[in-house]
């Protein structure tokens, strides 16, 4: 487990990495691979490869998906990987709730842009327009999320084509809803188009809105 200064370091050198032209993905995902677990999860659920990454974009750009908005992103360190690997083609945009702890001194600085739900009630499509700069999202993206009532709220008011859902394989006996391949999607209203195998046993799952 790291200390708490060798957590302070690490951090700096992933908020470089990261950083404008000194941006380098490689590195990051090399340096990824070396973090204790622990301090990993506080980062990232999940850390794709390369590969994993560049298969994910190559979706994006066959399904025409051009802005993503992820709903409950943390850090948003995962979009933002996303979105070096393709080249910054993709906007990502993130959504969270709890303004005061991530704009505190105590949590990891987002990557992304980054919105937040203050009043449950004004969640609406007007309201994930704003969320990405005045445009509707192509994709709702849900990595790793874990409330049911929350998703299927979002899920009813996004208007865009494109679901992906990021999660473990059943085997690894870890909860989350919805499951990217057991979502429990409104019955005729969502195709599973195409699904990843990522690195450590995760699975992304992309739904089209057929209806």
């Amino acid at each position: 487990m790291l200390d708490e200064r060798s957590e302070v370091e690490t951090l700096r050198d992933i908020y470089y990495l990261t950083d404008g032209a000194a941006s380098n993905w490689r590195k990051l995902l090399t340096l990824g691979g070396c973090l204790d677990q622990q301090l990993k999860r506080k980062l990232l659920w999940v850390w794709p490869t390369s590969n994993d990454l560049n298969n994910f974009n190559q979706i994006l750009t066959t399904k025409g998906i051009q802005s993503i908005l992820s709903v409950g992103c943390g850090s948003g360190l995962l979009e933002w990987l996303i979105s070096a690997t393709g080249g910054q083609k993709i906007s990502m945009y993130g959504l969270e709730v709890d303004r005061n702890w991530w704009q505190s001194k105590y949590s990891v600085r987002s990557f992304i842009p980054l919105n937040y739900v203050e009043d449950a009630e004004e969640v609406n499509p007007h309201f994930l327009n704003c969320c990405c700069n005045d445009s509707s999202p192509s994709a709702l993206l849900f990595c790793y999320f874990n409330n049911r009532r929350a998703f299927l709220d979002y899920l009813r008011i996004f208007q865009g084509r494109w679901l992906i859902i990021i999660g473990p394989q059943p085997a690894l006996g870890i909860h989350t809803d919805p499951n990217p391949l057991q979502p429990q999607l409104p019955v005729n209203k969502w195709s599973l188009r195409e699904r990843l195998n990522w690195t450590d046993r995760n699975i992304v799952a992309f739904y089209e809105r057929i209806v």
